[in-house]
């Protein structure tokens, strides 16, 4: 009980964190289907519209994973390391920019090493790219999230993002079910 109530006088308000959540499904969600919407004409060489189907499935199941991960993350940052610059109307802008920055981060070292047959190359620059990436986007969080305009620009987007829960979270549901019965049966 006194747990629970720790969190709650802790956790900002659930509007902020639906906006956040909006911004991480939107992100993970557009770029599961960016990269899928590529291999998608060589998929429909071999395999059928229910296998293709079947694919969209499982990556959405895993997106949902990932997108309550990492705004799971988010909230543990909030509750740790951000804790001394905590201001509950700076939550979320700081956030987006975590989520962005890592988000984006990933993106890129995916890009610059498309193939897996260099996996020693992108291994040995894993302690590099993230002791790079990690502090910039701890320091363009807390930098960003004071600016009033760029507050309102991020806060904005979020608002509009969330849009995309009435469109990505249903079919995360059904991919969640044919998951689920494609295993079971």
């Amino acid at each position: 009980m006194k747990l629970a109530k720790w969190f709650a006088g802790r956790l900002p308000s659930r509007r902020n964190i639906l906006g956040v959540y909006a911004v991480i499904v939107f992100l993970v969600y557009s770029w599961t289907l960016a990269t899928s919407f590529y291999k998608l004409p060589s998929w429909l060489f071999y395999l059928n519209i229910g296998q293709v189907l079947s694919i969209y499935a499982y990556a959405f199941s895993a997106d949902v994973l990932d997108s309550v991960l990492a705004l799971a993350g988010v909230l543990v940052l909030d509750l740790t390391l951000f804790l001394a610059l905590r201001n509950a109307e700076e939550f979320q802008s700081r956030s987006i920019i975590v989520v962005l920055v890592a988000l984006i981060s990933s993106a890129v070292r995916i890009i610059f090493f498309p193939d897996y047959e260099d996996i020693s190359g992108f291994l040995s620059g894993e302690l590099t790219w993230w002791s790079i990436s990690l502090p910039l986007g701890f320091l363009a969080a807390v930098g960003i999230s004071k600016i009033r305009w760029a507050r309102k620009i991020l806060d904005g987007i979020a608002e509009r993002a969330v849009v995309f829960l009435y469109i990505y979270l249903p079919l995360s549901l059904v991919s969640l079910l044919v998951v689920l019965i494609r295993n079971l049966y």
